[in-house]
């Protein structure tokens, strides 16, 4: 008896030091895009009721003991997912360096959305590439990093995805090939020996090229420690809201997710149904998501009214209709060219 008591406690014991390759996802916050968050200047701006909330969810950082685990499995609220599906074959450090990429770029982009929408002019800045994807078994696994932004190969200066994928193809199977990446601040060169895939050289990297812009107003958007490109919607969204006359959300709070591309088109997010979770705890009247995830939405948001949107215009109508502001009134501010 004395001896399977033990052996119990053992066990238990254990369970608290054995970690498991999963990622568990979890409700996070909803976080009002007020002036605390979101500061506008060079532009008239105009106050507002309501709020446009933008969702996070909570992501472990670590590998999850076995309590963790098992708790989060019998959590209705809560997604457990194969660390590798998550992340893939990098490390929580480094995806989180990319978090933090993405949030930036989606910034951008929703402030270049928005101000474009208004009729201003932005120009583009010269882009760079941003490595987010490595191939499990390819020969970049344990060199290159997502994060890392590619500036040349061997040598040839670079600032778009093709043209670091054509001087590869370029390459044979089995040269070693130079990148020069910039990591955390610093600058370095990194040696890959190019593998085979279909007859061709390949490096086993995905690459997106990251542009920015010179914005004709100064946005600033202060989202602490929050990173991650699915607020790109809702920061647009807010960025018109101050910057034109009116009510975008009716004086009522209105959650929104989904990432924004420079077309205005809305891409998906991952997490939609604990964002969901979120926004209906937060006492949002309306959840605005990505036109494919509108279902996955709907099964948690309870009374929450979910509407899908492929773009901004689409997100915008929706507001519109509900708020009575019609889009044709967003005139561009002075100053904006036309």
């Amino acid at each position: 008896m004395a001896l399977g008591t033990l052996l119990v406690i053992g066990v238990l014991v254990a369970a608290a030091f054995v970690r498991v390759p999963y990622v568990v996802i979890s409700p996070g916050s909803a976080t009002p895009l007020d002036d605390e968050v979101l500061q506008v200047e060079g532009a008239p701006t105009y106050p507002h009721d309501g709020a446009l909330l933008y969702l996070t969810v909570a992501v472990s950082t670590q590998d999850p003991n076995l309590y963790r685990y098992l708790f989060a499995r019998l959590d209705d609220d809560a997604s457990v997912e194969r660390r590798q599906t998550v992340i893939g074959c990098a490390g929580f450090p480094e995806s989180a360096r990319l978090a933090r990429e993405q949030m930036d770029q989606s910034q951008d982009v929703a402030k270049t959305v928005a101000l474009r929408r208004l009729g201003y002019t932005v120009p583009s800045e010269p882009s760079r590439v941003l490595v987010v994807g490595i191939v499990c078994d390819g020969p970049s696994r344990g060199r290159l990093e997502l994060g890392d932004v590619v500036v040349a190969v061997d040598g040839t200066p670079v600032t778009a995805a093709d043209e670091v994928r054509s001087l590869i193809v370029a390459r044979s199977p089995g040269e070693t090939v130079e990148f020069t990446v910039e990591r955390d601040g610093r600058r370095e060169t990194v040696a890959v020996p190019l593998g085979r895939r279909d007859g061709q050289a390949y490096a086993g990297i995905v690459t997106q090229t990251d542009r920015r812009h010179a914005l004709p107003v100064d946005v600033r958007i202060d989202t602490a420690r929050v990173s991650g490109p699915s607020a790109g919607l809702a920061f647009a969204l807010a960025v018109i809201d101050d910057l034109t006359p009116g009510d975008l959300t009716g004086g009522a709070a209105v959650a929104v997710t989904g990432t924004i591309a420079e077309d205005g088109a809305v891409g998906p997010v991952g997490g939609v149904a604990q964002k969901a979770v979120v926004a209906r705890e937060a006492g949002a009247r309306l959840l605005l998501v990505p036109a494919g995830e509108v279902a996955e939405a709907r099964a948690r948001a309870g009374g929450v009214r979910v509407v899908g949107v492929r773009t901004l215009d689409d997100a915008l109508d929706v507001l519109t209709r509900r708020s009575g502001v019609p889009v044709g009134s967003m005139a561009a501010p002075t100053g904006a060219a036309s």
